[in-house]
């Protein structure tokens, strides 16, 4: 068996593993090779699926029509940010300020700001493949091959290294890297786009 997510419609996302590789709370969570996961955000069972989508009613349908796409040009290297999978943990800001920089503004990433070493370093921490660059016009997305999913606290579903085969794949999509909705609340499912952070969704 191979380490691969799928979907049911309006319903969980069932996760195939050849080993045990779902974590929460810093611990591998040790569970059967077949999981389904919680994305309607209901189970009082989580990360586990409980049958509540059935009962609130879920629907998986994709509710934007366009991707939100931003390009950021700099001398040497061009980034590009798909706002709509960006699930909003932060790490860019958090670890280089001085070209990403904090708050709502439409001129939030400044590349000229930092070494292009510094730069890939930085996008190539994004979780959710929101992030991506071009030198020279060639575009560079960050892959993972050690298969990783990860529970984020109140958050979505960290993926590495596991296939997803999707429809409606993103702008600049990293195919082994990505963040899937789990609060049932995203306008862009199956993936994050921060609208657990917007509704303010526990997990409790």
């Amino acid at each position: 068996m191979s380490n691969e997510i799928k979907e049911v419609e309006n319903g969980p996302l069932i996760l195939e593993m050849d080993k045990p590789l779902l974590v929460k709370d810093g611990e591998l969570m040790l569970s059967k090779s077949t999981v389904y996961l919680c994305r309607c955000g209901q189970s009082s069972k989580k990360p586990f699926c409980d049958g509540s989508h059935q009962k609130s009613g879920f629907t998986s349908k994709r509710d934007i029509s366009k991707e939100l796409l931003e390009d950021y040009e700099g001398k040497d290297i061009t980034i590009h940010f798909n706002r709509s999978i960006c699930a909003g943990t932060g790490t860019c800001v958090e670890s280089l300020p001085s070209v990403f920089l904090a708050g709502e503004r439409k001129d939030w990433i400044q590349p000229n700001e930092n070494s292009v070493e510094s730069i890939i370093k930085t996008i190539n921490t994004c979780p959710s493949g929101a992030l991506s660059y071009s030198i020279n016009d060639s575009v560079y997305i960050d892959n993972r091959e050690f298969p990783k999913v990860t529970v984020l606290k109140n958050g979505p579903y960290s993926v590495e290294g596991v296939v997803y085969k999707h429809k409606d794949t993103p702008t600049n999509f990293c195919e082994s890297k990505y963040t899937l909705c789990r609060c049932g609340m995203s306008k862009n499912k199956p993936y994050c786009d921060y609208s657990h952070a917007i509704n303010k969704w526990s997990d409790e």
